[in-house]
């Protein structure tokens, strides 16, 4: 989404990318990560990119059996050193460029090259930082399940806060991002605060689905949990409180990647349904169905999710510690504290007063400051 808001507010000079291969092409048949590696809307722009090194650098390091983040500091390291080649080509060759927008990560050697000439450089921080890693640790401790998490290298963290040094700001997309790597020390004065950007689907619902005027059995209150189903998106207390309410009218769907151990008492409740990972373009039915969607993270830079589901006319259940979208009690409900009791609380009143839900829902659209024409704003500020 960068790029194109570049694109379209004539502010970018030329993608770096690891992989751009236009639909139907021989890598894109073989691969089905990549055919999703090109955009139409950046067509005429200039794209630097090396060709199917990508496809044959993923199957090289599955051969050497590299995964986990031995994998990802390798892939990372690769690809700032071909950005940091082809950014210097680009200077040589002339092309204007005053500015460098990376993503955080696999920025360090492309901001060495951009410093040397003399360009300006912007880190996109993609989520809050070791403040995350620290929490998500706990959370998986404290669950019995840490055997589950693979805890990021010290290695990751050194690099990252060299990024951070050598950045002459740092782009965040919520302000629970921006406090977390202030507790780490990045300068508050260096963070800027953008929200991401969405493109509303064509197919989009504008109109309130209908509720009933009482929840029962036999239409019960339909609430959605989509997205990697993790103890930092807040599954836990989600679990916890179904399970504090036996008999309540409640179905719940849970749609994503495992990355947890489920519970006996969930896989054994008829009203909660277990879907795993779903191919991206079921997800909208499982937005139309549901009455109200569930995001109580722990911790987000963002959460992409929460404008999904406004896109599809979904009011959201949401904690603070994502990016500021939810209205509270307008479009949806913002926690102070993700418990399960607090959850139970929310989930109860609404079983006592659809009305409730009702009014959310009619509220439950995308606001202005979420288009792309807005990031693009926001970024030729940044830019210039």
């Amino acid at each position: 989404m960068v790029g194109r808001a570049l694109a379209s507010s004539g502010r970018l000079a030329a993608l770096i990318t690891d992989a751009w291969e236009k639909p139907g092409g021989v890598v894109t048949k073989l691969s089905h990560r990549l055919r999703d590696r090109y955009h139409p809307e950046l067509s005429a722009a200039r794209v630097e990119a090396p060709r199917y090194v990508h496809y044959v650098r993923e199957l090289h390091w599955k051969y050497l059996g590299k995964s986990g983040w031995h994998r990802i500091l390798d892939r990372n390291a690769w690809f700032e050193n071909m950005a940091a080649k082809r950014l210097r080509g680009l200077v040589e060759e002339g092309v204007p460029c005053d500015t460098v927008f990376s993503y955080s990560y696999a920025a360090r050697s492309i901001f060495h090259a951009a410093r040397s000439l003399g360009l300006r450089t912007v880190l996109g921080q993609i989520d809050p930082g070791p403040v995350e890693d620290e929490l998500v640790a706990d959370l998986y401790e404290r669950a019995g399940q840490l055997i589950r998490y693979e805890r990021i290298p010290a290695e990751y963290w050194e690099r990252w806060r060299e990024e951070t040094a050598l950045s002459d700001v740092v782009v965040v997309n919520s302000d629970w991002s921006k406090k977390a790597l202030m507790r780490v020390g990045v300068a508050a004065s260096k963070i800027t605060v953008l929200p991401l950007a969405y493109d509303l689907p064509k197919d989009a619902i504008v109109a309130a689905k209908p509720l009933p005027e009482k929840f029962t059995h036999d239409r019960p209150l339909r609430l959605l949990f989509l997205g990697q189903v993790t103890f930092r998106k807040g599954i836990g207390p989600v679990l916890e409180a179904i399970h504090r309410m036996p008999n309540a009218p409640i179905r719940i769907d849970i749609v994503g990647e495992f990355q947890i151990d489920i519970p006996a008492s969930t896989k054994g409740d008829r009203r909660v349904f277990l879907h795993g990972a779903v191919q991206r373009s079921s997800v909208k039915r499982y937005y139309r169905d549901a009455d109200l969607f569930l995001f109580p993270t722990l911790s987000d830079g963002f959460g992409l999710t929460q404008l999904e589901a406004l896109a599809h006319g979904l009011p959201v259940l949401v904690s603070r510690n994502c990016g500021e979208v939810i209205e509270h009690d307008v479009n949806g409900y913002v926690l102070d504290s993700v418990t399960p009791e607090a959850i139970e609380r929310v989930l109860r009143e609404l079983l006592d007063r659809p009305d409730r839900l009702r009014a959310w829902a009619e509220q439950a659209r995308i606001l202005p400051r979420f288009s792309r024409e807005a990031l693009a704003q926001n970024l030729s500020r940044l830019t210039t």
